[in-house]
């Protein structure tokens, strides 16, 4: 892999990370349970896509 796709990876992976950290907040400020659950939801979609990426990145 080229310095520039490393590079691109590490900045997904980044972005990635602040999304998961941004939904599991969000889901604990959120009153309404349906939010709540979505919030979770979507954490744990972007959760699995981070573990995708750095799984595939250490195999």
């Amino acid at each position: 892999m080229t310095t520039k796709e490393l590079s691109y990876i590490n900045d997904v992976l980044t972005q990635t990370k602040v999304l998961i950290e941004k939904y599991q907040d969000y889901s604990t400020q959120v009153q309404d349970e349906t939010l709540k659950n979505l919030c979770n939801q979507m954490a744990t979609k972007h959760m699995d896509c981070y573990n995708g990426i750095f799984n595939q990145l250490n195999s």
